[in-house]
């Protein structure tokens, strides 16, 4: 059911391929546009567009270990909302103050739909409030 509303540009940070293409899928399917994926925090600092998306969907446990917290708070520092993703509810919780809300898995689309639209009453300028 995709949104009346303008698409979001939406970037997904996860170490899972298929977790991945299930998610860019249902971001499809809402009528939003899938913006990239990075695999490790590392990575994601290394990128040059961020400046262009309206928001991260940031998985706990990424490639380079439990990095996902960091990157999150990194991400609010950078005026960049996000949203965790993830099975690990209970850590996700002890950081839900650098997050706009937590996904669980496995991915609902009905869930992933209404948590997006966090993403469009976000001031992108706050940096490290989230």
């Amino acid at each position: 059911m995709p949104s009346s509303a303008s698409p979001l540009r939406i970037f997904c940070l996860e170490d899972n391929p298929l977790i991945i293409f299930q998610v860019e899928a249902m971001i499809e399917d809402l009528g939003h546009l899938f913006a990239g994926s990075a695999i490790s925090f590392t990575d994601l600092v290394k990128r040059q567009d961020l400046d262009r998306i309206d928001g991260v969907l940031v998985d706990i446990d990424l490639a380079d270990g439990r990095t996902g917290p960091n990157a999150a708070f990194w991400l609010s520092r950078q005026g960049i909302p996000s949203i965790f993703v993830t099975g690990q509810e209970a850590i996700a919780a002890e950081y839900s103050h650098v997050v706009l809300a937590t996904i669980g898995k496995p991915v609902s689309e009905i869930e992933l739909a209404e948590k997006l639209e966090l993403f469009r009453h976000t001031n992108r300028n706050g940096g490290g409030t989230l």
